[in-house]
């Protein structure tokens, strides 16, 4: 039986086309592409389908349009991917506990790339976030110091696209996070045992370790796992904003953030 034919615009074609094109001549953001005339002209496409194609991609970061001056070049950031995440989920009803499968799957192999590629600027910007964790009194700002070091690990593992992706992710991890520390803390969890997870990772990261890191990482998401778990069972009962923190914290109002 013959292959099915896949019809495709003349949009499509162009978009890809131009996609080629970038390639080919090795282009990097900021660099001109010819003119809407000069693409139709070489793409064998009227100037409106050229239009078509840049607006689209434009849309999608990889081009950027100028007034008066033809587009550049441009490289797409953790925004554009965020959207695709965010659109993904909604139309496919990802749940909270495939997010979590993921972020293991991202985080973990983070770590172990950090152990392997870190720098020393890397391991003071690690210590810093650390730093900053201990210090947090409330759930907003453990959540905020969180982010911090587990994007400081990102940076570490010196793979662009492992930062990418976890960047991508950050917005969706936002949720995730407030169920989880509810979860952890109506579980009987403190703001402690959070701490001490990061110091490990950190510590390994630090001696190179690539297993001992990629350990850590994935015991400190299983107490990611553990709160996620309770707060499905005990349905995502809130949580005063100083819970699981020393005598001490301030009273915060309810929380809304996680570890």
């Amino acid at each position: 039986m013959p292959a099915s034919i896949k019809r495709t615009s003349l949009t499509d074609q162009a978009t890809e086309a131009i996609i080629q094109l970038i390639q080919e001549r090795n282009l990097r953001d900021g660099d001109q592409m010819p003119g809407t005339g000069e693409l139709a002209e070489m793409l064998n496409v009227s100037v409106p389908v050229v239009r078509e194609a840049v607006a689209g991609l434009s849309a999608i970061g990889l081009l950027k349009r100028h007034q008066g001056r033809e587009s550049t070049v441009s490289t797409p950031d953790s925004t554009h991917m965020s959207r695709l995440f965010a659109l993904r989920i909604v139309g496919t009803a990802v749940d909270d506990e495939q997010l979590q499968q993921f972020r293991e799957i991202v985080e973990v192999g983070n770590a172990r790339l950090a152990a392997r590629n870190h720098t020393p600027e890397h391991i003071a910007s690690l210590h810093k976030a650390l730093d900053s964790l201990t210090s947090v009194r409330d759930a907003e700002h453990l959540h905020e110091a969180d982010v911090a070091f587990h994007a400081a690990v990102s940076q570490a593992a010196n793979n662009d696209l492992c930062e990418l992706t976890l960047e991508s992710l950050e917005p969706l991890l936002r949720r995730l996070r407030r169920r989880v520390w509810n979860g952890w803390v109506n579980a009987g969890g403190g703001v402690e045992a959070i701490i001490d997870a990061h110091r490990v990772i950190l510590n390994a990261i630090e001696a190179g370790d690539e297993n001992a890191a990629a350990t850590a990482m994935a015991v400190h998401l299983e107490q990611a796992r553990l709160g996620l778990e309770e707060s499905i069972r005990d349905g995502d009962r809130q949580v005063a904003g100083n819970a699981g923190f020393p005598a001490d914290a301030p009273d915060q109002a309810t929380s809304a953030v996680t570890a």
